[in-house]
């Protein structure tokens, strides 16, 4: 499910795989580049409570596995802002998986 308003699009795609619930694609509008997409946002299970979201819940931006630990591929500056985009992800998955689950009645 794709919902966006003019500056950011957000398209989840539910899994559940393990513990692994959704991914997500988030496209950017740039001032000179236009949209730019990064892909693979990741959502998961998590045994820990999200404070922000209230959820055991885990939103982690796309990593990459090297040599004994994953590192991160995409980074915020901004803390807040990703604090921001986080719960924005966080919210169109809740509408995506109700959606998938309306339509599985």
């Amino acid at each position: 499910m794709e919902i966006s308003d003019e500056h950011v699009k957000i398209t989840v795609f539910i899994k559940n795989k393990g513990n692994l619930l959704a991914n997500a694609t988030v496209s950017f509008e740039t001032i000179y580049f236009g949209f730019v997409t990064i892909k693979d946002f990741q959502i998961w299970r998590s045994k820990n409570l999200n404070s922000r979201l209230q959820e055991y819940i885990n939103i982690k931006p796309p990593s990459r596995y090297i040599w004994t630990r994953f590192v991160e591929r995409v980074f915020f500056e901004d803390t807040e802002k990703w604090y921001e985009l986080e719960a924005e992800i966080y919210d169109k998955y809740f509408i995506a998986l109700s959606n998938a689950n309306a339509k599985q009645k």
